[in-house]
């Protein structure tokens, strides 16, 4: 069972992750002048042991590199390599221009590459060179300006309009700063949130990359996740006509995908977890038999084996 206090949500791995299921939607949302130019007929590369091979030394000690280094196929049949760098506001580093450029200039001296990099900033607070490093030193100058994307200027009316899931996933990066202190507006927003990428007809892997995404950016506590889980299933599988899956294996899909097991083996952590404490208080306080118990609480009957199955081990 996850735990939800304390617990500090992986934000670079989330947008790693999406980004490479869904990249020419990526592109498409972040650099439109990039996508026109790009052949996505042709496969895409993520070359992340060159990258790491390139910028080692610059990562400290433990760390993950989630830059991604893309190598692309232009329309015109030429290749170029596409460097991405999402900032987060809880990592923000001082010298992150000067890391842009120089992960640019080592590219280019080792692999004789032309790059075009971008950086999307997902937090609330920009730092002042956000786009660009520069020096001048006795005459000698160097500028370098990448291209950039800020979520905070991001319009909600623009976002609901955009058929591009990118345009939730902004959405609920900017939904999670507004819910800071407050978990129910939190679980409204996240609700919102399906219900609009039900809407937006995704195709079936878009629909799983955005949930995904969705759920792990917008943590909720257990009472509120449980109420969470038997609604987004709901919506995919009742009233979503389904045209490569059918509803089941499309449900059996979206939930291991978003979960990594089934939605009846999920509902039933999450159920043992909310129902526990009356199970053990039950037991512990009355001579009821289990039948009794699950009948009371409305749980199944393994369900109370398994929770007295532990409270039996528990020293008295």
């Amino acid at each position: 069972m996850k735990e939800k206090k304390d617990k500090r949500i992986d934000y670079d791995t989330h947008w790693k992750e999406i980004i490479k299921e869904q990249f020419e939607d990526f592109i498409e949302f972040f650099f439109p002048e990039a996508y026109n130019v790009i052949d996505f007929k042709k496969p895409v590369e993520f070359l992340e042991q060159e990258l790491h091979k390139i910028v080692s030394d610059k990562i400290k000690t433990g760390k993950v590199i989630n830059d991604k280094l893309i190598k692309v196929h232009l329309k015109n049949g030429s290749e170029k390599w596409v460097l991405i760098h999402i900032e987060i506001q809880s990592s923000h580093e001082t010298d992150f221009s000067k890391r842009m450029f120089i992960y640019f200039y080592r590219i280019f001296d080792k692999y004789d590459q032309e790059i075009t990099a971008l950086a999307v900033y997902t937090g609330e607070k920009i730092p002042s060179n956000y786009d660009k490093f520069s020096y001048n030193f006795l005459g000698t100058e160097n500028l370098y300006k990448f291209n950039t994307y800020q979520i905070r200027k991001a319009k909600e009316k623009d976002l609901l309009k955009s058929n591009n899931p990118f345009g939730l996933v902004v959405l609920a990066t900017k939904y999670l700063h507004k819910t800071k202190k407050d978990e129910k507006e939190r679980y409204v927003f996240k609700r919102k949130l399906i219900s609009l990428a039900k809407e937006k007809e995704y195709s079936n892997s878009q629909i799983i990359s955005l949930l995904k995404f969705i759920d792990l950016i917008l943590e909720l506590p257990d009472n509120l996740e449980r109420k969470f889980i038997e609604e987004v299933i709901s919506t995919f599988t009742k009233t979503k006509d389904m045209q490569t899956l059918k509803s089941d294996e499309f449900s059996n899909q979206l939930h291991v995908a978003l979960y990594g097991e089934t939605f009846q083996e999920r509902l039933d952590r999450v159920l043992i977890a909310e129902k526990t404490e009356s199970v053990e208080k039950l037991l512990k306080e009355t001579n009821l038999t289990v039948e009794s118990i699950a009948e009371i609480l409305k749980l199944s009957k393994e369900t109370v084996i398994a929770i007295k199955s532990k409270f039996d081990k528990k020293p008295s």
